[in-house]
């Protein structure tokens, strides 16, 4: 009997290993359905099972990030990780984390101009950290002085934001500052909306984003499994 080398078992092994590996579909398609079960548990006002649900659905979309962390899907793996941990476990920290890594990772995406906005909006809405905020959104708009692409409005709400944290002012402050010109006012009116409310939970999966209102989502590209 041929005596098994040891390139033999390693190659074996290697085979094993890729067939017994689970698809990026299937893993994605599980943390899906591991979301919507969390969803329901909250609408039926089941919160330690939601959490629990919660939980389990943010490791099978980590585990993705882990087996396949150059996929073309990670960008929007990151931003609905981020966006699980505001909508629902409202885990600030945590979300900063991922959008920051998300920017960092896939720094030439729409997704990481999407991720460094909501750095600054949640250390200035959630955490209440003024200085962490106006520095962020000095990044921001270091990196993005102006929106390329006239649908989106994220580097002119990010200046708005910025102004009105360096000069300590609200938002009735801020409409009032802008000449009396009725179209400028009424944009003015519509950018600084942000300040008000935190992002809605849409139910979506990767590819939706926690789009603050009155923005159209930086990267209109269609869904993949989220």
């Amino acid at each position: 009997m041929q005596k098994i080398t040891l390139l033999s078992i390693i190659i074996i092994s290697f085979l094993f290993a890729s067939c017994s590996k689970e698809s990026e579909d299937t893993m994605l398609l599980n943390a899906k359905n591991k979301l919507e079960e969390a969803k329901k548990f909250e609408s039926d006002n089941k919160p330690d099972d939601a959490k629990r649900t919660y939980t389990e659905a943010l490791d099978t979309y980590k585990n993705v990030l882990k087996e396949y962390p150059s996929s073309p899907k990670a960008p929007e793996v990151y931003s609905t990780i981020a966006k699980i941990y505001v909508d629902n476990m409202r885990d600030y920290e945590n979300a900063v984390r991922f959008y920051k890594e998300l920017s960092e990772k896939f720094p030439n995406t729409k997704d990481a101009k999407y991720g460094m906005f909501m750095v600054a909006f949640i250390y200035d809405e959630m955490l209440k950290n003024k200085e962490m905020a106006k520095d962020s959104y000095k990044k921001f708009l270091d990196k993005y002085p102006k929106d390329e692409d006239p649908n989106e409005k994220m580097s002119e709400s990010a200046r708005m934001m910025l102004q009105m944290l360096e000069e300590n002012k609200s938002v009735e402050d801020i409409i009032k500052s802008v000449p009396q010109d009725t179209s400028k006012k009424k944009e003015v009116d519509k950018n600084v909306k942000l300040k008000k409310i935190e992002g809605q939970d849409d139910g979506s999966t990767p590819g939706d984003k926690n789009t603050p209102p009155d923005n159209k989502k930086p990267d209109e590209k269609k869904p993949d499994t989220h």
